[in-house]
Order: structure tokens, then C-alpha cells, then sequence
């Protein structure tokens, strides 16, 4: 496969570039980005010398060398959809790591990001879990890969709501991230000094991935979930733990939600269920594709479940290739593993 890569400079494009280059039937034949120069990829990212050297030239279809099978967008939101039409439209599918393709909902878009520059292609787009809905990624030529937060926590929740054993309007989530997850442009609160030793909330009155979690929890089988979600900044370079609370239709014990959840991921290469008593650890699924869940019961009628991923791997980029295998037909942990 011939693979283009739009907005080649990003903390995400960095790790999609490692793995692409050790996939056995991916070839990069086009870096897109903002440089100055064209510099090679392997002077922005000097960890990329000797993998890729290519130049870095603009992000238009016309700038690759060569026509694309498919094409990453490691693009900022509202980005994305001014370049994504061109390439479909030719017939390049396309992967998207905004949030420019998570929502289905216009209004909902325009509320949390602006205006949104290609609003026909929304009801195209499929929302990228592998695990949930592999059939429709297979399907597609527009995948919006989910967002870092909302990864965790669907794959953490969706068992429970197809067994329909949770009530789903009543969601607390709360997540702490690396440092990695506000992206490498400059800003006063990603400054070493300001991040290093300490722990903070943001976005407690509203996060816009807030929205994309009831979104895809409602394409999991909630019929009106509702979710209150407060993330929080933590001085690692990367990683996502997020802890979420809900209570039970009906009681349950650690033993019974592990078994379901197991149950349900029995043959998924990329979810592990940790025994009942274990927590997941960011520290485990570092520079993987793995998601790490666990469930406990509190109170007999309180369900807390855990879940572990990289937020540049299987909360984008490890992500994102996995949608790929599965959209073209190939092993879906083929260079994953």
C-alpha cells in the first residue's frame, strides 16, 4: 500500500511513521506538512534517522510524488476537513486522527469546534474502534480515528452496555494523561516548569471530548448515555489511565463484571483483561497498541472500571494502523506486534 502521511510532523506522526516503516506492505511515498525548506522528516524527528529521511513538502494530493492508496491526517481539528474532500474524491481512503469526522451530529460539531468545512462527508465517516466495529471499518473509505480520552473509556464501558447492565445516562469519568497529549506546539502550561511535579485539572467545566464519548457510546448500544468527564494533566511524557464510574442495573461482583469483560474481548489481540484484584498501569501498555481493563465492584451496586492505554499509540497512531489492516484486508496485528 502507498501511504501519505498529512501533517507529518506531529507527536503522532512520529510514532505512525515508526511503525509504518517496519509494516511489511506499507510503503511511505508522501510527507505533508508546514516546514520551511522541506527539510527531511529526520531532521524534525532526529529518532527517525536511518527509518525515513524523507523531505517534508506540502499536504495538498498534488504534492505527493505519487498517488496514495491511503492517507493519515495527523492534522489540528479543524484542519483536517479542508484537505480530506481532495483525497477521497480522488479515491485515496483516508484515516483521520482529528475530531473533524468523530461527530455525526453537525450542531454538535459546531458547538465544541466551529464551523465545519465539509459537512457532507460526516454521515460517510466511521468511528474507528477495530474492536467494536471492524465491519464498518472494512467497509469504509473514511475512518475517524476515535480520540485518545474516549478510546479507554469505550472500550471499557461497551461490554457492560451491550449486556445492558449499567445505567448509561450516569457516567463520571476520570482520566489523567502525559504531557505527550497536548501535542509538541509550544504553550506556557506544557513548559517543563509548569508541568514537571505537579497534577492538574482542565477543561472541568466542559472537555470536547465529552460529547465524542456519548457519541460512541451511543454507537456501542447506549440508548442515552450521558457522560461527565474531567481530565487531568500528569508529568509523564505519555500514557492514559482513566478511572470510570457507574452504577448497576442489577448486582454484581469483581469476579462477574471480569468474566464479562473477558468474555467479550475472548478474541481480541489488542484487550487485556486483568485478573480481578489487578489495575492496569500506564507503565504496562507504553509504546503498544494494548488497552488494559479492569472492573470492581463497590457497594454492590457502583461499577468502577480501569483502563490503561498509550494515548500516541492506541489512542492514535497504533490506533489508526490497526484501521488500516482491517480497511484493506490484512492481519489486523500485522506491525503491531
Amino acid at each position: 500500500m502507498k501511504i501519505s502521511v498529512v501533517g507529518a510532523t506531529a507527536y503522532t506522526s512520529r510514532e505512525l511513521l515508526k511503525l509504518l516503516a517496519r509494516h511489511p506492505q506499507a510503503e511511505i511515498v508522501h510527507l505533508g506538512g508546514r516546514r520551511e525548506g522541506n527539510p527531511p522528516i529526520s531532521d524534525v524527528f532526529p529518532s527517525l534517522r536511518g527509518i525515513c529521511e524523507m523531505p517534508v513538502v506540502g499536504m495538498r494530493l498534488d504534492d505527493a510524488p505519487e498517488k496514495p492508496d491511503v492517507a493519515f491526517f495527523a492534522l489540528p481539528h479543524g484542519l483536517s476537513h479542508q484537505y480530506v474532500p481532495e483525497y477521497l474524491s480522488a479515491g485515496v481512503r483516508c484515516i483521520d486522527f482529528s475530531a473533524d469526522y468523530r461527530l455525526s451530529d453537525l450542531g454538535t460539531y459546531v458547538k465544541w469546534y466551529g464551523e465545519h468545512g465539509d459537512p457532507k462527508n460526516l454521515a460517510r465517516a466511521v468511528y474507528g474502534v477495530p474492536e467494536l466495529f471492524r465491519e464498518q471499518i472494512a467497509a469504509a473509505d473514511l475512518v475517524a480515528n476515535p480520540g485518545c480520552y474516549p478510546t479507554g473509556v469505550v472500550l471499557g464501558l461497551a461490554p457492560l452496555i451491550r449486556a445492558d447492565i449499567i445505567e448509561a445516562e450516569d457516567i463520571i469519568v476520570d482520566a489523567k494523561s502525559g504531557v505527550s497529549g497536548r501535542g509538541n506546539k509550544p504553550t506556557e502550561g506544557s513548559m517543563y516548569c509548569e508541568c514537571n511535579e505537579d497534577v492538574r485539572a482542565y477543561s472541568v467545566s466542559g472537555h470536547r471530548h465529552e460529547p465524542e464519548m456519548e457519541h460512541a457510546l451511543a454507537l456501542a448500544g447506549a440508548a442515552a448515555p450521558g457522560v461527565t468527564f474531567v481530565p487531568h494533566l500528569v508529568p509523564m511524557d505519555r500514557g492514559i489511565l482513566s478511572t470510570i464510574y457507574v452504577r448497576l442495573k442489577q448486582a454484581a461482583d469483581d469476579e462477574g463484571l471480569t468474566n464479562m469483560l473477558r468474555e467479550f474481548y475472548v478474541d481480541e489481540p489488542f484487550v487485556r483483561v486483568l485478573p480481578a484484584g489487578e489495575q492496569p498501569r500506564t507503565k504496562d501498555v507504553a509504546f503498544t497498541n494494548y488497552c488494559d481493563l479492569a472492573a470492581t465492584v463497590r457497594k454492590g451496586e457502583r461499577a468502577i472500571v480501569t483502563a490503561a492505554i498509550d494515548n500516541l499509540m492506541k489512542g492514535a497512531s497504533s490506533q489508526a494502523v490497526q484501521n488500516m489492516n482491517v480497511m484493506f484486508g490484512l492481519d489486523e496485528a500485522m506491525g503491531l506486534l
